[in-house]
């Protein structure tokens, strides 16, 4: 798998350490690996490369969001959304000859504004849909707005570039957006700050209600096989 730059993009000097195992399992799996890292500023694409791992940087401003299938990728950062498409023909013609099974190049960008974009998600209409987290709501895009909202928690009572309950988190169930996940289910401008240990939710967005309450820093809920999975620690976790 390879991958273009945006434009004006540079490399610093970057290590990466992992475990003696890990090329071994991508081997196996036949699979690669797309890493952000909004601190660093870097998307990392990591593969097998002859039995060693091979970490491939690129430099995005704030990038977190992620959506990538064999066909695109897409990257959400701090004001824009990147969109690469595969082309399997380019990739049979990088050096050397054979090594690839995928080229993704740029295609378009999407200016957001300052939305602080978390997961992005493709449903099953191949629309994208944002955790527009600065907002607190699920937000599409077209070519005449900086996002369109589509949902946001009923505890809500406005639109605003407050960041009142750190939206973060979205899951897919039947190419629809079902679950997400919050830091807090609050109502101020920073609101969620006050209980960072204890305040997070899981929410239903089709029964627009609180699944869970009482987690801690909740985010990435995933459904897989017919249950739901998340990244939480139910620090005095309460059904609703």
């Amino acid at each position: 798998m390879s991958s273009v730059p945006p434009p004006a993009a540079t490399d610093a000097a970057l290590r990466s350490v992992h475990t003696s195992n890990l090329p071994a399992l991508f081997g196996q799996l036949q699979v690669s690996v797309v890493v952000s890292t909004y601190q660093a500023g870097k998307v990392i694409l990591i593969r097998n490369d002859e039995g060693v791992l091979n970490t491939h940087f690129r430099t995005f401003g704030k990038p977190m969001g992620i959506a990538a299938d064999r066909a695109r990728l897409t990257i959400g950062g701090t004001n824009t959304v990147w969109y690469y498409r595969n082309l399997p023909a380019v990739a049979g013609k990088l050096e050397p000859p054979g090594k690839y099974d995928a080229c993704y190049l740029p295609r378009r960008i999407h200016v957001t504004g300052d939305i602080d974009i978390h997961e992005l998600c493709w449903d099953s209409e191949d629309e994208l849909w944002v955790v527009n987290t600065r907002f607190g709501c699920l937000c599409t895009l077209d070519g005449d707005h900086s996002f369109y909202p589509r949902w946001r928690p009923p505890f809500l009572s406005a639109l605003a570039p407050e960041d009142r309950c750190h939206l973060n988190g979205l899951c897919l169930v039947n190419g629809r957006p079902r679950y997400v996940t919050a830091l807090g289910e609050t109502d101020t401008p920073g609101g969620w700050r006050a209980n960072k240990r204890s305040g997070g939710i899981l929410m239903d967005v089709d029964k627009n209600e609180v699944l869970i309450r009482g987690l801690s820093m909740p985010h990435s809920p995933r459904w897989y096989r017919g249950q739901l999975y998340g990244s939480w620690n139910p620090v005095r976790a309460a059904s609703r």
